[in-house]
């Protein structure tokens, strides 16, 4: 029986079995990242932010811009509470005789600000910083300069085509309203710090000891030019009735919840526009795709190898 695998050269064996390898631990790993994204969402409860418990939650809600901080995207100027911006150049070069084009990233941005989220029980904070967005509101225009002039079409996928122009903008939003599923960190932030009243204190004296002329002016009640042990006992008591004063006016202002990248890598921090249903069916399609991609790879692995014995 002819065997095709047994006429290849070494070398060609070589790179087919490497290729092979590759292909298999790409799959693998996307399989293993969608894996791990579908147990996350299935089996972390949805809470409500009037009640959510601190650390890993999910949360759904719409999204809202922060009073007095309202967000513009930079190259559209739409408003928005996230965006994604990219500018691309268009470079045409000559390849094996046939002139052909390519488009070269020379600028993106992503939103490092924060905004608001709000379940109708309560609302937090959220910091999309390391975040993995899911949004489908996506605005990609052309031009002949490196900035754009500001455009007013704003539609899911609209795209103006043309073939003469040098440079194409591309913005992903997340707009004000929308309804939004979370998965992250939830913490929550007290107006008073941790830092313990004496700890405040020392720190407090620390600071003035940095100028010594004005701490003998404060304190150096008997003018011998010098801090005695008396009025140092002066000085801590004014530091830490300061301090006191201080965390009594922290202590009236409300709490902030935020959300928020987990510090546990192993756990994905996920904003998203679509519901958590949609994410379920879509990483279960992934992780079967993928799954189904790596056991083929190995499979043809198995042959290629057997097949060259």
């Amino acid at each position: 029986m002819y065997n095709f695998s047994t006429q290849l050269a070494v070398e060609e064996f070589e790179l087919a079995l490497v290729a092979s390898v590759l292909a298999a631990l790409i799959s693998f790993y996307f399989f293993y990242r969608s894996w791990k994204r579908l147990r996350f969402i299935e089996n972390t409860p949805t809470a409500k932010l009037r009640s959510a418990h601190q650390g890993y939650i999910e949360v759904e809600g719409k999204g809202q811009c922060i009073d007095g901080q309202l967000i513009y995207a930079p190259l559209s100027n739409h408003l928005c509470i996230w965006y994604h911006s990219k500018i691309e150049r268009k470079e045409t070069f000559v390849h094996k005789g046939r002139t052909q084009s390519r488009w070269n990233l020379i600028y993106q941005n992503t939103s490092p600000h924060q905004f608001k989220l709000t379940d109708g029980t309560s609302s937090c904070f959220v910091d999309p910083t390391g975040a993995e967005i899911h949004s489908n509101e996506q605005l990609v225009w052309y031009g002949d300069n490196e900035w754009p002039t500001l455009t007013k079409i704003l539609a899911s996928q609209s795209i103006l085509l043309s073939s003469f122009n040098r440079y194409r903008y591309s913005e992903k939003l997340i707009l004000p309203g929308q309804s939004l599923y979370i998965i992250g960190q939830f913490t929550t932030l007290s107006a008073v710090t941790r830092q313990s009243v004496r700890d405040a204190m020392y720190q407090l004296i620390t600071d003035w000891k940095q100028d010594p002329a004005q701490l003998l002016k404060r304190f150096d009640s008997n003018k011998d030019g010098q801090i005695d042990q008396l009025e140092w006992e002066a000085a801590r008591q004014q530091a830490f009735e300061q301090v006191q004063t201080i965390y009594h006016e922290q202590a009236m202002e409300p709490d902030t919840h935020l959300m928020m990248k987990p510090t546990d890598n192993t756990r994905p921090f996920i904003i998203s526009i679509h519901s958590q249903a949609r994410l379920i069916k879509k990483y279960r399609y992934y992780t079967y795709a993928a799954s189904t991609a790596c056991l083929t790879v190995m499979g043809y692995m198995l042959w290629l190898i057997h097949a060259y014995e």
